[in-house]
């Protein structure tokens, strides 16, 4: 094939896209106005003190049912099981409150959980129960959306504040009474719904560029694809029956198709500069997209310091100044980060008015109080205010292929069952491509 594709946005999403237009003999242009690919995904050095450490611009967490993101990941030659640690499903507070599965089979590994859980009790179990039963009657479907709360009919006070507020912010990034009970139940049935494996925890050993990234885009080079870093698209013009031509900052692209794989922002001026009319729906669809942020802090402490697991979820109470939702200890998963822990809070919320040398303070006091830590040798704190699409009841997203001769979204922005993770992005990226390729 000499379709030549032209894709902006070496985020995950784009690279998966270009990946798959190699695959399928496309000729391609990846567009990146970053000096490196991944996006929102991708590696930071962090200065803790007198110690700069390989970590994330944000803290991720993979799961089992990721099929697509894992199979690209071999694609371009790396070992899944060196670079991700593999682990059972559990939901381990910091108090000892524990819903941990077993190695069996599905639906045995979830039925063990249940029944070995700590602080839960039995009403709290047959309510979790209940709730997945009617789930699988009504095949993960709801048949109108609304808040993901509204449909755990059955959950006790206690099961919806310590397993499923804590998922839904995991997954979706917005609380349970913010969120699409529809793309809930998609995360649910895809992982806890479906073979063992698929609800397994899966947590990168390194950095996250180190996890995709950088092969992909010396996968893509090595074959022969113009991968420009450091270009700005500007604008894009039709060239009717013959494609596109893309402004950059520093130049031109012409292409026979071309792929959007960005946020809705960023998509928003490119599809304006067309002047189509047809587009104007999908430019009001981008132009309602919301965004949740996520914060992720980062405190150094004795490099002996060890959690009992790799990550745990914490009881927060911003009422109380307790703002971090989740524990990560970087030490176990690569030792050359001891000593460093990551603390995330999900979603929006008074820490993103709260100023950082006090918020790293509160956070700091939080995991003393929980986790009897000393007080940390330095801290750091990332902000991505649009980290994720926000996922409310009934919201909508663009197609992949847009209502203009070879022009296609991907990324977050385009429609997807899926939230705004990784895999989601990834998916969207293959679709996009599958979409170019069969135009």
């Amino acid at each position: 094939m000499n379709r030549h594709v032209a894709v902006i946005g070496a985020g995950w999403s784009g690279l998966a896209c270009a990946l798959t237009l190699l695959d399928h003999g496309a000729q391609v242009t990846l567009i990146e106005a970053a000096p490196q690919p991944g996006g929102r995904a991708r590696g930071v050095d962090v200065a803790l003190g007198d110690t700069t450490y390989a970590l994330d611009n944000g803290q991720h967490l993979l799961l089992g049912a990721y099929r697509e993101t894992l199979r690209l990941i071999a694609r371009v030659g790396l070992d899944r099981d060196r670079l991700l640690m593999r682990l059972p499903f559990a939901q381990r507070h910091a108090d000892g409150h524990a819903l941990v599965a077993r190695r069996a089979r599905a639906p045995w590994h979830l039925v063990t959980a249940l029944l070995t859980a700590r602080g839960y009790t039995w009403s709290d179990r047959v309510s979790i129960v209940r709730d997945v039963i009617a789930f699988k009657r009504q095949k993960w479907r709801v048949a109108r959306d609304r808040p993901a709360r509204a449909v755990l009919r059955h959950a006790t006070p206690n099961v919806a504040r310590r397993l499923w507020n804590p998922l839904c912010l995991a997954a979706l990034n917005v609380p349970l009474e913010e969120a699409s009970a529809q793309i809930f139940l998609n995360v649910l049935a895809d992982s806890l719904g479906a073979a063992a494996p698929a609800s397994d925890l899966l947590l990168p050993r390194g950095d996250l560029s180190a996890l995709f990234p950088r092969a992909a885009a010396a996968t893509l080079q090595q074959a022969g694809v113009k991968l420009l870093l450091r270009h700005s698209a500007t604008a894009l013009q039709g060239r009717g029956v013959d494609g596109w031509t893309l402004a950059l900052r520093d130049g031109r692209v012409e292409a026979d198709a071309v792929v959007l794989a960005l946020p809705a922002e960023r998509a928003l001026p490119l599809l304006a500069s067309t002047r189509l009319p047809a587009l104007g729906a999908v430019c009001a669809q981008l132009q309602r997209i919301t965004y949740a942020p996520i914060t992720t802090l980062y405190l150094r402490y004795p490099s002996a310091t060890r959690l009992r697991w790799p990550m745990l979820a914490l009881d927060d109470d911003p009422s109380r100044q307790r703002f971090a939702q989740w524990i990560f200890d970087r030490g176990s998963l690569d030792p050359a980060c001891a000593g460093v822990l990551a603390a995330v809070i999900s979603g929006a919320g008074a820490h993103m008015a709260t100023d950082r040398d006090v918020l790293l303070a509160a956070v700091a006091r939080q995991l003393a109080d929980e986790l009897a830590l000393p007080p940390p040798v330095a801290g750091y704190l990332i902000v991505e205010k649009h980290a994720t699409i926000a996922p409310g009841p009934g919201s909508e997203r663009p197609a992949a292929v847009l209502p203009a001769a070879g022009l296609f979204l991907a990324g977050d922005a385009a429609d997807s069952p899926y939230p705004s993770t990784i895999e989601g992005s990834v998916r969207a990226g293959i679709a996009a491509a599958r979409a170019a390729l069969s135009a």
